[in-house]
């Protein structure tokens, strides 16, 4: 598994375990509804009876009959307002109790939530270190790759200097060799010259050897 899809399947659980704290604590208000309660309901069937009971002494017209429905509403009206006050007690304490419950689950939720903030918090602060380690190491092998980099330019630059200086010392070597080769032709033709020279010069010599030998066999056939 990659470093970012293991940050990202992370924050997806972060995620969702915030979702249920949250549906757990919406969840809670619908079932701390209280149904009526069997008070709130004898206070109404008082209620409901005294009224009855008035309408009926009404409708008698009877002083006994008014006196006994006006007792028997205010005793009801008493102990229904008894009823009733005791029903909101009730429900008070019922509030207050889910808002404890409610404030106890935020809390908790609360709690849970600063701790998955803090794991992950540290989770990527140490995927962060790793990654500025990665990349200091990155960085150091750069340099040293562009420092051998220049060094393999620099013997390349020499290597071709050097290129340069042999052509041009095989070009000077060529020119001295065409030079020396000029300078044997002349040399050879110059000899050559020299000993047509001395040939021609020892035919001349020859030729005055003989005419000489002839001139003096003459005068002796003279003589003779």
């Amino acid at each position: 598994m990659s470093p970012s899809s293991h940050i990202c399947t992370t924050r997806q659980a972060w995620l969702t375990r915030i979702g249920l704290c949250d549906a757990y604590a919406s969840s809670m208000a619908p079932h701390r509804r209280i149904p009526r309660s069997r008070r709130a309901l004898g206070a109404v069937g008082l209620l409901v009876s005294a009224v009855l009971v008035a309408t009926v002494g009404l409708v008698a017209a009877s002083v006994p009959m008014l006196i006994v429905s006006t007792i028997y509403a205010v005793i009801s009206g008493v102990v229904a307002a008894r009823l009733l006050s005791s029903e909101v007690a009730h429900l008070r304490l019922d509030w207050a109790h889910d808002r404890a419950t409610l404030a106890q689950d935020n809390r908790v939720t609360a709690v849970v939530r600063s701790q998955e903030n803090a794991a992950f918090a540290t989770q990527m602060g140490s995927r962060i270190r790793l990654r500025e380690a990665q990349l200091a190491e990155l960085r150091e092998g750069l340099l040293t790759t562009e420092i051998d980099l220049a060094r393999s330019r620099e013997r390349l630059s020499a290597e071709r200097a050097r290129s340069a200086a042999l052509e041009s010392d095989a070009d000077s070597a060529r020119s001295d060799l065409e030079s020396a080769r000029v300078d044997l032709r002349s040399a050879t033709d110059a000899l050559a010259d020299s000993e047509s020279a001395q040939l021609q010069a020892q035919a001349q010599i020859l030729a005055w050897e003989e005419s000489a030998a002839e001139s003096s066999r003459q005068p002796g056939r003279r003589y003779a």
